[in-house]
């Protein structure tokens, strides 16, 4: 997303930015609020634990690189605090830089988050905020959050240390397609193996390089028409290697996920490698990339296969996450990534 009125781009957290980000974080509660502890400060600076549970959404000067503001959003139907309800987007720790304030970052953060949660499919973004922090709160009345009052109280934010905290909501409609509810009893996922070909297939895996494309896009030297080749013949996939194609779709039979199984062979070897597993934001958080993945796994167990791999890269942090959560090791950068030291490769045993 770019905002060609205060001229930021914002997008997700990069790998390397972690620290930058982090430090951007504290100094900017620093600069409102007096008394923060070197631990709460800590914890602030701490990205890499963040976005294990959440997503880290920075502003960017569009001209100059620099980061000037920062956000943390809970990722679908997983919400980062106990003010979160079913159907809801929470969001934490909204920092702007101090040099950066009076340009809008704050406020061009929040309709960010707001935008999200649409698209998801929430019906309403909420957040704690300290009584101190009046700033925040005249950009949230601006932009039509209410208070929660029912949702206060006093909390221990660190041992020994209590305070009271506001509760604010804005109340969204969401947009009118919805692969699949956020609220109600936990869906029941159908899993449909398709040609690759599949036109659902297609929609889904057209979707998940608009969404995962842009984070990956600095990577790749595009001038040097020599690398771009390479680039382009690494992450290619031949409709010939792949062995099955899973859709996951909902009770009104909308397909919400995709992954594939191709035959790889690589460094002397031969695997069944997990590829394009995408599952659509409104349906993430609800187990159907667990379902997804294990029917995959169960595919790939009755061909034989001893292990299944997969390559994914170290700016999908959620994708990280989930691997991990489901048995799935570290393995060096296989072929045809090697190049790539960007990427995170897993295995998991059948």
């Amino acid at each position: 997303m770019t905002s060609t009125a205060t001229a930021l781009t914002i997008r997700l957290v990069r790998t390397e930015e972690f620290d930058r980000a982090g430090e951007l974080t504290a100094r900017a509660y620093q600069h409102s609020y007096g008394g923060l502890s070197g631990h709460y400060l800590a914890s602030l600076r701490d990205v890499a634990v963040r976005v294990q549970s959440g997503d880290v959404w920075v502003a960017v000067d569009a001209a100059a690189g620099d980061l000037l503001g920062t956000v943390w959003v809970a990722r679908p139907n997983r919400p980062l605090a106990d003010i979160a309800q079913p159907g809801e987007t929470d969001f934490r720790q909204l920092a702007v830089a101090p040099e950066a304030r009076g340009r809008g970052v704050g406020e061009a953060l929040t309709r960010h988050v707001i935008e999200l949660a649409r698209e998801r499919g929430s019906h309403r973004v909420v957040m704690n905020s300290g009584p101190e922090m009046t700033a925040a709160h005249a950009l949230y009345a601006k932009l039509g959050f209410t208070r929660l009052t029912e949702r206060e109280g006093r909390i221990e934010v660190e041992p020994g240390r209590f305070i009271e905290l506001l509760a604010f909501g804005y109340d969204l409609e969401p947009l009118a397609a919805a692969p699949s509810a956020t609220t109600g009893p936990a869906p029941t996922w159908l899993l449909e193996e398709v040609d690759y070909a599949d036109a659902r297939a297609v929609a889904l895996r057209a979707e998940m390089d608009r969404e995962v494309g842009p984070r990956y896009a600095d990577r790749f030297d595009d001038a040097d028409p020599e690398a771009a080749a390479r680039s382009a013949r690494a992450f290619a996939i031949d409709p010939a290697t792949i062995v099955a194609t899973v859709l996951v779709t909902d009770a009104a039979g909308t397909a919400v996920g995709h992954g594939a199984l191709r035959d790889l062979a690589h460094d002397g070897t031969r695997d069944l490698e997990i590829k394009r597993v995408f599952v659509h934001q409104r349906a993430r958080g609800l187990g159907a990339s667990r379902a997804l993945l294990a029917e995959l796994e169960r595919i790939a167990r009755d061909r034989g296969a001893s292990r299944v791999i997969l390559q994914t890269g170290d700016r999908q942090h959620d994708a990280v996450v989930l691997y991990e959560r489901l048995g799935y090791t570290p393995i060096p950068i296989y072929a045809p990534y090697t190049e790539y030291d960007f990427s995170r490769c897993f295995a998991k045993a059948l």
